[in-house]
């Protein structure tokens, strides 16, 4: 009835065989609670002087009880880094793992314990001006700032939400920190207007504005990222690149070594990559302002960006019962007008993983090699920095 651990061909418990094999566990605390949010909505509409209706509205929503999880086979720090945070030893997993009191062995997969956080937070505040005017032109403009923290980040899996969810210290108590998704600061405004020249026929003219910092929803992440390591720097056995980096104020706070080509020859020395690395601290704001600190979760944001869209819709009386409607979309018209405007930045991953772990060394801190770029952000080519053109027609009765 004991646990044993055979010579690599498979496990024994209660004198039964487990072969080995790669699957993670999943369980819950016995006290877990589904995900709950208190939402406070406070909203104000006013006319304000020459006839102009103000709207002023706060939303802040607070975790409950959020989900958040740990890997109850992490092993105990065996030491620190010199930047403070726990150091794990190389990820060497518990055979064992105990959840709500039962011992179960399994194949170093993962046991990962699903519980709650009350820490994460938003808010958004929100003003918008409108005016209508007596000759068929409407406007509006509105201003917005948000906040969203949390203490992981969005996946769908459980060991990816673990091994992902990039970390200061402690993997199994990850920081309250930023939200990947949603814009810091947006503006827009629109401007609708209206002409009737018959009974048959009228023309509608529309114009979309957006100025925003950071980008949007795209699917496969957010306006925000994280600058980590590549390599299991505080060695707690994930495979992701999920450890965040420590911005150095100086040379002296980094350990560097010289990269080789396969022949053993020195390609760039370590000196050279710390005069390019110090450059790429200094021209990435984010990393400038936070020197001397371990980079945040989603800390740095995607810079400002706009968007300019038009509307054309015609509408024509038909004999029958009836209006035809032809409308034009052009969206991100001031790219159609120049290739340089509307073109949005995104940060690259080479940039938000810029130092790649080449070893420990005799006093057990990590030596990198910088592989960055020389800039942060390149030109977003995707759907959002590019003009389109749509035609529709419609006939409404």
């Amino acid at each position: 009835d004991k646990y044993v651990t055979d010579d690599g061909s498979g496990r024994l418990y209660e004198g039964k065989s487990i072969l080995k094999q790669s699957f993670f566990l999943n369980a819950m605390v016995d006290d877990f609670k589904w995900p709950q949010v208190w939402t406070t909505d406070l909203a104000v509409d006013t006319k304000l002087p020459w006839d102009v209706l103000g709207t002023f509205e706060f939303l802040y929503g607070k975790d409950l009880n959020a989900i958040y999880l740990r890997n109850a086979d992490l092993v105990a720090p065996v030491g620190d880094l010199p930047d403070g945070r726990p150091f794990y030893g190389g990820g060497i997993l518990n055979p064992f793992v105990v959840v709500n009191g039962d011992t179960i062995p399994h194949a170093g997969g993962g046991a990962y314990i699903i519980d709650n956080t009350s820490e994460g937070y938003n808010f958004n505040f929100t003003v918008q001006l409108r005016k209508n005017f007596d000759f068929g032109l409407n406007t509006s403009l509105a201003y917005t700032f948000s906040e969203a923290k949390n203490n992981m980040k969005s996946t769908e899996i459980a060991f990816e939400l673990w091994q992902q969810t990039p970390v200061q210290g402690n993997p199994n108590k990850p920081e309250l920190s930023f939200s990947e998704f949603g814009h810091r600061h947006r503006i827009v405004g629109g401007a609708n207007y209206s002409h009737r020249w018959s009974n048959s026929l009228a023309t509608h003219l529309g114009l979309f504005l957006e100025i925003a910092e950071g980008n949007r929803f795209a699917g496969a992440g957010g306006n925000r990222y994280s600058f980590t390591y590549s390599g299991d720097v505080n060695g707690d056995g994930s495979p992701s690149n999920n450890d965040l980096i420590y911005i150095p104020s100086d040379q002296s706070e980094i350990n560097l070594a010289d990269i080789l080509d396969k022949d053993g020859n020195v390609v760039t020395t370590a000196a050279a990559q710390w005069t390019a690395l110090n450059a790429f601290i200094e021209q990435d704001d984010y990393l400038k302002e936070h020197r001397g600190e371990i980079a945040e979760r989603f800390g740095a944001v995607n810079p400002w960006y706009s968007n300019l869209d038009l509307r054309i819709m015609q509408d024509i009386g038909v004999p029958v019962r009836g209006n035809l409607q032809i409308s034009l979309d052009i969206l991100n018209v001031a790219n159609l007008l120049n290739s340089n405007w509307g073109v949005r930045k995104v940060a690259t991953v080479a940039a938000t993983s810029p130092l790649k772990l080449v070893e420990f060394n005799d006093a057990g801190a990590p030596v990198f090699n910088f592989t960055g770029p020389a800039e942060t952000y390149i030109d977003d080519l995707g759907p959002f920095s590019r003009w389109q053109i749509q035609l529709g027609l419609r006939y409404y009765f």
